[in-house]
Parts: structure tokens; C-alpha cells; sequence
């Protein structure tokens, strides 16, 4: 198929590209005007396009007959990710061939999820945050993305499959090696015995290049890996590997959380709610990263026939050089 990548030159668009070559699709791989793009590929094209506005790349992606769109704000203001966002996904809806069009992959993520509710084993059917003004912008535009992309797919009667992965990792995005803050020669691991929803950045591309050749297959699909260590394990581990890291300070998740709600309730008391706290101190930010949740990727392996093939040791060792 022609299968149209956004974000094509970001840390997980780059491996996308390069999974769906390897498929045997034809690639147009949209990147950003600044960005720098790689050699040319056999059945790769490169374009370059701001989603925010029109311009070439309207053109230029007709006739795709797949889309995975993994372009989004991470970061900045508000007003910023919903440009970056939400505004671009509809540019991109408005300017597709829907009659082409078989199939719409998106990049969602784990922040969709309400983390105050629920069981501790989290799949598909776990509630959506239900208030993602408490939460970040990323939590909020990401929701309104795959809300829109959605909405549209079911008008236009085009299968619809929204990934959500979890912390993806890989050479350049170590997590921080799992912890929360640096203090000098020290590491500060919050809630060290939860699990983090890990999954490697080669993993997690072929389960979306799997999603796009996936007939009869929707809706959200959870991408995690098998191994889920916990904050102290993976420390471990990025540390065994020469990592630059410091010696691990573990802070329970009760005394994280009691820490956090009691900024949360002076923010409310006396500030008006008008306090911008960074992540280790907001209530529901920590409950999001820090509270103990084991991850299902149950239906990925069903109906994808994905299974994560690189292991987290050995990840550990291309990021940071080799083991001691």
C-alpha cells in the first residue's frame, strides 16, 4: 500500500518508516520544514509540510491508501499542543483522499487513561480520564485528537485503529533511567517496586507497521512489552550498562502521594489553584507515572500476531554502551 507517515523523522516516526519499508509499502514520510531528513530509500519518499497550515504536501499525499499519524505537540503551552495537535489533525482530515483511504492508524498514548479510577490491570477497557484539565495539556489534546480522528473515520466508513503505547524508550529517551529527579550523587526513585509500561522504540514500530496491515482489526490497542520492570529494576539495569547515573534513593509511593496531596490541598487552600507544579509534586501527574499498575498488551499480540522482540537488557546496552 501507500501508506502516508506524519512525524516521519521523530524518534519513534524514523523506525515507522523504516518498519513499513521493510513490509514492502510505499512510504511518504512527511517530516517538518526544519527537519533534517535522511538518505533517500528505494520505496521511501520524503516531503516536507507544517500541518498547522496548507501548503505542497496537500498534493502531495494524495492517493495515500493508509495513514499512521504519529505528528504531535509534547510539549509547550497549551495554545501550542492544540496547534500542534489538534489543529493539525484536522488539516490533515480535511485534506485526505477519503476515497482512497483504507485504513487510519493513529498515535495515541497511555495518557488517555484515567489513572484515579479503575483496576490495577489496565487493557483497553479501562476508563478515559474523565477531567484532563487536572492532568496537561498532552493528557487533554491528545483525548481531543483521538476523538476527532475517530469521529471522522466513522464518517467516512474507514477502518480506524488508535495505538496507545507506553513509555517508549530507546538510544536518545531513557525515561531518566526510571527516576523521578537527580539530588547531586543520588537518584530519587519514586514508587521503586511499580512497574513502568515500557516499550522499545523497534517494538513498538512493528506493532504499528502490524496495524497497518492488520485486516478486520480497530479500535484502541495498548502497546506495552512483556517486560514490565519496576522503577528500581530498570535503574538497575541502565546503570549495569554504564549509564550516567547516580546512587537510587527509593521514596514510597505513600510518602510520594502524601507529599503530593498535601501541595495539592495548599495549592487549593491558599493559592486559588493558580500554583503550576512541576510533575514529582501534582497529585494526579504523580498518580499517572508513579502509582503501582501492571500493563496488559494482550489484544496487540491477538490480533496483531505482534510479540516485542527486543529485551530490556540488551536495550539497556545499545543506549549506554555495555555493561561494567
Amino acid at each position: 500500500m501507500k501508506v502516508l507517515v506524519t512525524g516521519a523523522t521523530g524518534f519513534l516516526g524514523t523506525v515507522v518508516v523504516r518498519a513499513l519499508a521493510e513490509r514492502g509499502h510505499d512510504v511518504v514520510a512527511m517530516a517538518r520544514p526544519t527537519a533534517t531528513l535522511p538518505e533517500p530509500a528505494s520505496n521511501v519518499t520524503y516531503i516536507r509540510g507544517d500541518l498547522r497550515q496548507r501548503g505542497e504536501w496537500v498534493e502531495q499525499i494524495k492517493g495515500v491508501e493508509a495513514v499512521v499519524h504519529a505528528a504531535a505537540a509534547v510539549g509547550g503551552s497549551f495554545p501550542e499542543q492544540f496547534a500542534g495537535t489538534v489543529v493539525a489533525t484536522e488539516n490533515l482530515l480535511d485534506n485526505l483522499d477519503w476515497r482512497a483511504l483504507r485504513r487510519f492508524v493513529l498515535i495515541s498514548s497511555f495518557s488517555v487513561y484515567d489513572y484515579s479510577r479503575g483496576p490495577s490491570r489496565m487493557d483497553e477497557q479501562h476508563p478515559l480520564e474523565a477531567d484532563p484539565s487536572r492532568r496537561d495539556a498532552y493528557t487533554w489534546t491528545k483525548m481531543l485528537q483521538e476523538e476527532l480522528v475517530e469521529r471522522t473515520c466513522k464518517q467516512h466508513d474507514v477502518p480506524f485503529v488508535s495505538i496507545r503505547p507506553g513509555a517508549i524508550y530507546g538510544p536518545g529517551k531513557d525515561w531518566d533511567a526510571g527516576s523521578a529527579m537527580r539530588a547531586g550523587k543520588f537518584d530519587l526513585l519514586f514508587s521503586p517496586l511499580a512497574k513502568m509500561r515500557l516499550t522499545h522504540v523497534d517494538n513498538c514500530a512493528e506493532a504499528i507497521a502490524a496495524a497497518v496491515d492488520a485486516q478486520g482489526v480497530t479500535g484502541p490497542i495498548n502497546i506495552v512489552d512483556d517486560e514490565q520492570p519496576t522503577h528500581a529494576r530498570y535503574h538497575r539495569a541502565c546503570r549495569q550498562a554504564r549509564a550516567d547515573v547516580g546512587r537510587a534513593i527509593y521514596i514510597p509511593w505513600w510518602l510520594a502521594a502524601t507529599a503530593g496531596l498535601g501541595v495539592k490541598f495548599i495549592n487549593s487552600a491558599f493559592l486559588k489553584k493558580g500554583a503550576r507544579l512541576p510533575e514529582i509534586l501534582d497529585f494526579p501527574r504523580q498518580r499517572a507515572r508513579w502509582r503501582g499498575y501492571s500493563y496488559s498488551n494482550a489484544k496487540a499480540k491477538k490480533e496483531l500476531g505482534w510479540t516485542p522482540r527486543v529485551r530490556l537488557e540488551d536495550a539497556a546496552v545499545k543506549m549506554f554502551g555495555g555493561k561494567e
